[in-house]
């Protein structure tokens, strides 16, 4: 089982602009519970999303993998300016646009003998994905169950969806399809919980009749929360694709 916080950061695309008259912009937190990462089920971790029409910025209370090794405290993504800026410290973040992004993941495929992720693999939604016809109110929006069955028996996830919520989810997932499907197991249909018509409030893992991880939104603010999250301060030093590079060939030694 993945989790949904390393899903929702190595992702990237832009929705039609059609569909970007009526966003969500506020900030949404959750809490993260993901025994495989050593925490327990007792023991927690939050990750913090702000949205605003162009951009989302991403924390948590824990150091992210975001990628190639490279850990970050934060992830702002700039649809405005299609690119992303790793927060790596307090007052230093790496840069990478769109185009460089495509072109390294292209590169460490050839290097190490990797398929081309240039098509996105067809997941068998009809087999796999039900709607319950289950609904539930998390943070008074109403929500329906979807369960993904797994690949082994006593096996699946759940996901609540409300359509109330519809963000900008903007370069996060062509990266998804061009990095993440290079790492995690191509049958994660991320479209489930990133798409443009529905938000993830709940999502659980389950396994022989426990449950194994759970994702759930705790809280939601779209009338005073701080859009500053999505701008960097003018002390921020910025760092490029060649340190990226170098810390990846740094891994492989």
């Amino acid at each position: 089982m993945k989790t949904i916080l390393t899903i929702l950061i190595i992702i990237f695309t832009f929705l039609p602009s059609a569909l970007k008259t009526n966003l969500y912009q506020g900030e949404i937190n959750f809490i993260i519970y993901n025994p495989a990462s050593g925490t327990g089920m007792g023991e927690a971790a939050t990750m913090n999303l702000v949205f605003t029409r162009n951009r989302i910025f991403i924390d948590s209370n824990v150091s992210m993998n975001v990628m190639m090794g490279l850990s970050a405290r934060g992830v702002l993504v700039r649809n405005d300016l299609q690119d992303f800026i790793l927060i790596t410290d307090e007052n230093e973040g790496l840069k990478v646009a769109k185009s460089e992004l495509e072109n390294l993941v292209a590169l460490m495929n050839r290097l190490q003998g990797r398929p081309d992720t240039a098509q996105r693999p067809v997941f068998d939604w009809e087999n796999k994905v039900t709607q319950t016809g289950n609904t539930r109110t998390f943070l008074g929006k109403q929500s329906y169950e979807f369960i993904l069955k797994g690949d082994e028996d006593g096996e699946f996830i759940t996901v609540w969806l409300t359509d109330q919520i519809k963000v900008n989810w903007g370069l996060l997932l062509d990266a998804w399809y061009s990095t993440g499907t290079t790492q995690f197991d191509h049958e994660i249909p991320i479209e489930m919980v990133m798409n443009s018509n529905s938000f993830p409030l709940l999502v659980e893992a389950h396994k022989n009749g426990e449950i194994v991880f759970r994702a759930q939104a705790v809280s939601e603010n779209s009338r005073n929360f701080n859009r500053s999250k999505t701008e960097l301060s003018s002390g921020m030093k910025l760092l490029g694709l060649t340190d990226l590079m170098m810390n990846f060939f740094r891994q492989q030694r």
